[in-house]
Protein backbone atom coordinates (compact mmCIF):
# COMPACT_ATOMS: atom_id res chain seq x y z
CA UNK A 1 0.00 0.00 0.00
CA UNK A 2 2.67 2.00 0.63
CA UNK A 3 4.58 1.66 -2.98
CA UNK A 4 1.26 2.54 -4.25
CA UNK A 5 0.97 5.90 -2.30
CA UNK A 6 4.50 6.62 -2.83
CA UNK A 7 4.22 5.83 -6.83
CA UNK A 8 0.98 7.71 -6.85
CA UNK A 9 2.55 10.87 -5.08
CA UNK A 10 5.27 10.84 -7.68
CA UNK A 11 2.84 10.89 -10.66
CA UNK A 12 1.40 13.93 -9.14
CA UNK A 13 4.97 15.35 -8.79
CA UNK A 14 5.52 14.63 -12.44
CA UNK A 15 2.23 15.33 -14.36
CA UNK A 16 0.29 17.39 -12.06
CA UNK A 17 1.57 20.83 -13.92
CA UNK A 18 1.08 19.30 -17.40
CA UNK A 19 -2.54 17.91 -16.51
CA UNK A 20 -3.26 21.81 -14.78
CA UNK A 21 -1.71 23.46 -18.08
CA UNK A 22 -3.77 21.15 -20.05
CA UNK A 23 -7.23 21.81 -17.93
CA UNK A 24 -6.91 25.37 -18.17
CA UNK A 25 -6.38 25.62 -21.83
CA UNK A 26 -9.70 23.27 -22.58
CA UNK A 27 -11.50 25.81 -19.55
CA UNK A 28 -10.08 29.04 -19.77
CA UNK A 29 -10.89 29.31 -15.86
CA UNK A 30 -7.57 28.28 -13.53
CA UNK A 31 -9.96 27.71 -10.80
CA UNK A 32 -11.76 24.98 -12.46
CA UNK A 33 -8.50 23.43 -13.88
CA UNK A 34 -7.63 22.85 -10.21
CA UNK A 35 -11.09 20.84 -9.86
CA UNK A 36 -10.06 19.05 -13.05
CA UNK A 37 -6.66 17.97 -11.83
CA UNK A 38 -7.90 17.21 -8.20
CA UNK A 39 -10.49 14.64 -10.16
CA UNK A 40 -8.06 13.53 -12.47
CA UNK A 41 -5.96 12.41 -10.01
CA UNK A 42 -8.87 10.99 -7.69
CA UNK A 43 -9.92 8.94 -10.03
CA UNK A 44 -6.26 7.57 -10.67
CA UNK A 45 -6.29 6.97 -6.58
CA UNK A 46 -9.79 5.21 -6.47
CA UNK A 47 -10.19 3.39 -9.57
CA UNK A 48 -6.25 2.40 -10.23
CA UNK A 49 -6.99 1.11 -13.50
CA UNK A 50 -3.98 -0.62 -15.70
CA UNK A 51 -3.40 1.91 -18.03
CA UNK A 52 -3.60 1.43 -21.68
CA UNK A 53 -1.55 4.08 -23.53
CA UNK A 54 1.68 4.55 -23.59
CA UNK A 55 2.43 6.61 -21.19
CA UNK A 56 1.01 7.72 -17.56
CA UNK A 57 0.55 11.29 -18.89
CA UNK A 58 -1.21 10.09 -21.76
CA UNK A 59 -3.84 8.60 -19.60
CA UNK A 60 -4.18 11.70 -17.08
CA UNK A 61 -4.87 13.98 -19.75
CA UNK A 62 -7.60 11.74 -21.42
CA UNK A 63 -9.36 11.52 -17.94
CA UNK A 64 -8.75 15.20 -16.80
CA UNK A 65 -10.82 15.60 -20.71
CA UNK A 66 -13.23 13.91 -20.03
CA UNK A 67 -13.62 15.50 -16.64
CA UNK A 68 -13.94 18.77 -18.05
CA UNK A 69 -16.28 17.43 -20.92
CA UNK A 70 -18.63 15.99 -18.36
CA UNK A 71 -19.05 19.52 -16.36
CA UNK A 72 -19.31 21.20 -19.96
CA UNK A 73 -22.49 18.87 -20.36
CA UNK A 74 -23.64 19.34 -16.58
CA UNK A 75 -23.37 23.48 -17.35
CA UNK A 76 -23.71 24.30 -21.07
CA UNK A 77 -22.08 27.71 -20.06
CA UNK A 78 -18.51 29.64 -20.38
CA UNK A 79 -16.84 31.36 -17.44
CA UNK A 80 -14.45 34.03 -18.07
CA UNK A 81 -11.10 34.40 -16.99
CA UNK A 82 -10.46 36.89 -14.62
CA UNK A 83 -8.26 39.38 -16.14
CA UNK A 84 -7.09 40.84 -12.61
CA UNK A 85 -5.48 37.86 -12.01
CA UNK A 86 -3.41 37.40 -15.75
CA UNK A 87 -2.37 40.73 -15.28
CA UNK A 88 -1.74 41.29 -11.79
CA UNK A 89 2.31 40.84 -11.68
CA UNK A 90 2.74 43.45 -14.88
CA UNK A 91 3.86 46.92 -14.61
CA UNK A 92 4.42 48.74 -17.67
CA UNK A 93 1.26 50.17 -18.72
CA UNK A 94 2.40 50.28 -22.47
CA UNK A 95 3.78 46.60 -22.68
CA UNK A 96 0.65 45.43 -20.58
CA UNK A 97 -1.94 47.18 -23.07
CA UNK A 98 0.03 45.41 -25.86
CA UNK A 99 0.36 42.06 -24.03
CA UNK A 100 -3.71 42.34 -22.71
CA UNK A 101 -4.72 42.52 -26.51
CA UNK A 102 -2.36 39.92 -27.97
CA UNK A 103 -3.51 37.55 -24.78
CA UNK A 104 -7.30 38.48 -25.16
CA UNK A 105 -7.18 37.49 -29.09
CA UNK A 106 -5.58 34.57 -28.70
CA UNK A 107 -7.05 33.08 -25.98
CA UNK A 108 -10.74 34.18 -27.71
CA UNK A 109 -9.61 32.47 -30.83
CA UNK A 110 -8.30 29.23 -28.69
CA UNK A 111 -11.61 29.20 -27.03
CA UNK A 112 -13.47 29.55 -30.27
CA UNK A 113 -11.95 26.37 -32.03
CA UNK A 114 -13.86 23.31 -31.22
CA UNK A 115 -12.81 21.22 -28.41
CA UNK A 116 -11.62 18.45 -30.32
CA UNK A 117 -9.30 20.73 -32.38
CA UNK A 118 -8.45 22.80 -29.13
CA UNK A 119 -7.65 19.57 -26.77
CA UNK A 120 -5.35 18.14 -30.09
CA UNK A 121 -3.58 21.33 -30.77
CA UNK A 122 -2.90 21.49 -26.96
CA UNK A 123 -1.44 18.32 -26.46
CA UNK A 124 0.58 18.81 -29.26
CA UNK A 125 1.97 22.53 -28.41
CA UNK A 126 1.57 22.48 -24.76
CA UNK A 127 2.22 19.25 -24.08
CA UNK A 128 4.59 17.98 -26.87
CA UNK A 129 2.99 14.37 -27.34
CA UNK A 130 3.52 12.88 -29.75
CA UNK A 131 0.39 11.89 -32.32
CA UNK A 132 0.08 8.11 -31.40
CA UNK A 133 -0.67 9.50 -27.51
CA UNK A 134 -3.00 12.36 -29.05
CA UNK A 135 -5.06 9.77 -30.63
CA UNK A 136 -5.26 7.14 -27.30
CA UNK A 137 -5.75 10.37 -25.45
CA UNK A 138 -8.81 11.55 -27.35
CA UNK A 139 -10.09 8.56 -29.06
CA UNK A 140 -9.39 9.02 -32.57
CA UNK A 141 -7.04 7.49 -35.02
CA UNK A 142 -4.12 8.62 -35.37
CA UNK A 143 -4.84 10.69 -38.83
CA UNK A 144 -7.55 11.84 -37.19
CA UNK A 145 -5.16 13.89 -34.80
CA UNK A 146 -2.81 15.22 -37.22
CA UNK A 147 -5.82 16.76 -38.71
CA UNK A 148 -7.32 18.37 -35.69
CA UNK A 149 -4.26 19.76 -34.98
CA UNK A 150 -4.00 21.29 -38.59
CA UNK A 151 -7.10 22.14 -38.37
CA UNK A 152 -7.16 23.86 -35.41
CA UNK A 153 -3.72 25.53 -36.60
CA UNK A 154 -5.21 27.12 -39.76
CA UNK A 155 -8.07 28.05 -38.02
CA UNK A 156 -6.28 29.97 -34.79
CA UNK A 157 -3.83 31.68 -37.26
CA UNK A 158 -6.95 32.62 -39.46
CA UNK A 159 -8.61 34.40 -36.61
CA UNK A 160 -5.19 35.71 -35.26
CA UNK A 161 -5.02 37.64 -38.39
CA UNK A 162 -8.60 38.71 -38.28
CA UNK A 163 -8.29 40.04 -35.45
CA UNK A 164 -4.94 42.17 -35.68
CA UNK A 165 -6.53 43.59 -38.76
CA UNK A 166 -9.54 45.31 -37.20
CA UNK A 167 -7.27 46.04 -34.04
CA UNK A 168 -5.45 47.98 -36.47
CA UNK A 169 -8.05 49.51 -38.63
CA UNK A 170 -9.55 50.55 -34.95
CA UNK A 171 -6.32 51.99 -34.23
CA UNK A 172 -6.19 54.49 -37.65
CA UNK A 173 -9.64 55.66 -37.38
CA UNK A 174 -9.34 56.33 -33.71
CA UNK A 175 -5.93 58.31 -34.64
CA UNK A 176 -7.55 59.73 -37.40
CA UNK A 177 -10.14 61.39 -34.77
CA UNK A 178 -7.24 63.11 -32.57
Amino acid sequence: MKQNLKAFEALYQQHASAVFRFAWGLSGDPYEAEDIVSETFVRLLTKAPSIKTRTALAYLLAVARNTYLTGQRRRRREVPISEERLFAQQTNPVNVLDDQVRLEVTLRALHDLPEGERAALLLRVDHNLPYEDIASTLGTSVGAAKVRVHRARMRLTNAMKSDQKGFKNETRSYSKRD
